[in-house]
């Protein structure tokens, strides 16, 4: 009970902080998906993708950090971001 509220407060606060910190949402999806794999592993070591169920939520992550890695990539996504207001 304790691994799926610490799997949903990360899952949020990733959520919440894409917009304005991409790569923060980033690290904290790549957390998910080590926390996912190891709560997989815990509660079934011999499930056949046991050590595959963190890999989406890892990808995730490393494509923010990937992408916004650049200071100029990061301004245009704030501008584009900010344009409607």
């Amino acid at each position: 009970m304790t691994g799926l509220v610490l799997w949903l407060a990360l899952l949020a606060a990733a959520g919440l902080s894409y917009p304005r910190r991409p790569r923060t949402a980033g690290v904290l999806f790549i957390t998910l998906g080590g926390l996912s794999a190891a709560l997989t592993l815990a509660n079934n070591p011999a499930h056949p993708f046991a050590a595959v169920t963190g890999l989406f939520w890892i990808a995730l992550g490393t494509s923010y950090l990937v992408k916004f890695r650049s200071s100029t990539a990061r301004a245009q996504h704030v501008q584009a971001w900010t344009a409607g207001t």
